[in-house]
C-alpha cells in the first residue's frame, strides 16, 4: 500500500523540515526525505534494493526490546509518545517520465533503540516494487533525520512483515514496546502516513480475529489507506499489537461499495522472527 509519487511531483520543493507545536508540513517532510535520500545515494551510503530484496529469506534476528507499558494512556498521550518511534519509509526510484529520482512513502516503527525497525514485507518486494527502477529504501524520523537501511534482518512473506536495520551512526532512537495478542472489542490506535498525510492518528477497535491464506489476521475499524503499510497498531497503553497490512473493499452484487475491511498482522508475527524476545 505504498503511495507512488507520480512525475511530475506535486510537492513543493522546500528545504526545511518542521514538526513543531503539533503542526505537520507534508510537503517539507516529503522534500527532505527525497533530498536527503538522494544525498545518501550520491555518497554511496545506501544498500541497493536488489540486495535488500535478497535478504528477505532470513528468518530470525536478535533485538533488545523495551518493556511493555502497563498504564492506560489518553489518546493524545499515545500519539505524543509513540509518534517518536514511527518512521517514514521511503523507496527511491528512477522515474520513467523524467531524469529525476522520486519517492513513494510507507510506514515503519522502531522496536530496538539501536536502530531495528519493522515494516511490511511488501515494501521490499511486492506489486508496487520494481527491481528495474527501485534504487533503495531509506527512513526518516520525526526529527528529520534520514537514515539508510543497511540490511533486512528477518522477514516472513505470509505474515507480510520484515525487520530491518538502519544506520543511526550511534544515535539511540525511541522504540515501541511489543504488547499482547488483542481480542475483539479492544481499543486500537494507528499512526501512519496515508497518501502522504504524514503522522495521521486514527482510533477504533478490533472487530475480529481470523485466518486468511494460511496466516493469522486482525480486522480493525481504525482508518488507514495506501501509504500506511507497516505502521504500528497500538493498544490503549502504547504497545504494538499489530502491523498495518492491507485493505479489502467489499461490494454488493450491484458493485456498490458497502464497506472496507482493514487488515493488520498480529504482533506475534514480529515475535516469531526474534530469537531474543
Amino acid at each position: 500500500m505504498a503511495l507512488v509519487a507520480y512525475c511530475p511531483t506535486t510537492w513543493a520543493q522546500t528545504t526545511t523540515y518542521a514538526f513543531t507545536a503539533g503542526t505537520i508540513e507534508d510537503e517539507a517532510i516529503y522534500s527532505r526525505l527525497e533530498t536527503e535520500g538522494r544525498k545518501l545515494i550520491d555518497s554511496q551510503q545506501i544498500v541497493s534494493m536488489q540486495q535488500l530484496g535478497s535478504q528477505l529469506s532470513r528468518t530470525e534476528c536478535k533485538a533488545k526490546l523495551v518493556k511493555p507499558s502497563r498504564k492506560v494512556l489518553a489518546d493524545a498521550a499515545i500519539y505524543s509518545r509513540c509518534k517518536k518511534a514511527v518512521l517514514v519509509v521511503g523507496t527511491l526510484y528512477k522515474c520513467s517520465h523524467c531524469p529525476n529520482d522520486h519517492l513513494r512513502a510507507a510506514t515503519g516503527f522502531v522496536i530496538d533503540e539501536s536502530g531495528l525497525a519493522v515494516t511490511s514485507y511488501h515494501i521490499f518486494r511486492g506489486q508496487a516494487t520494481d527491481e528495474n527502477t527501485d534504487i533503495t529504501v531509506v527512513v526518516m524520523d520525526t526529527e528529520g533525520n534520514v537514515y539508510p537501511i543497511t540490511e533486512v534482518l528477518a522477514a516472513n512473506l505470509q505474515d507480510d512483515v520484515a525487520i530491518f536495520k538502519i544506520n543511526t551512526q550511534g544515535k539511540k532512537l525511541y522504540a515501541l514496546p511489543l504488547g499482547d495478542m488483542p481480542q475483539p472489542g479492544d481499543d486500537v490506535n494507528i499512526i501512519a502516513h496515508p497518501h502522504n498525510m504524514y503522522y495521521s492518528f486514527t482510533t477504533g477497535s478490533v472487530s475480529r480475529l481470523y485466518k486468511r491464506d494460511g496466516g493469522d489476521k486482525i480486522s480493525v475499524t481504525a482508518d488507514f489507506s495506501q501509504g500506511s503499510s507497516g505502521g504500528p497498531v497500538l493498544d490503549n497503553k502504547g504497545n504494538v499489537i499489530g502491523i498495518v497490512s492491507a485493505t479489502r473493499s467489499l461490494y454488493n452484487t450491484a458493485q456498490h461499495l458497502q464497506m472496507v475491511s482493514r487488515e493488520a498482522i498480529p504482533v506475534k508475527a514480529i515475535r516469531t522472527l526474534l530469537t531474543s524476545k
